[in-house]
């Protein structure tokens, strides 16, 4: 569990991300940024703001 964004798109092959205690959006950090055609900060900053 982490909040720093950045450090995760650099370590990490696989993400999830929890609102309210459930999945919201899962998947390797290369398909979500294809997917979603943003960084995964971005895709945080579009979940929770």
């Amino acid at each position: 569990s982490t909040h720093l964004i950045t450090d995760v798109e650099k370590l990490l092959d696989e993400v999830v991300f929890l609102k309210d205690g459930e999945i919201i959006l899962s998947g390797s950090t290369e398909d979500l940024r294809v997917e979603k055609k943003r960084s995964i900060e971005g895709i945080y900053k579009e979940i929770f703001s």
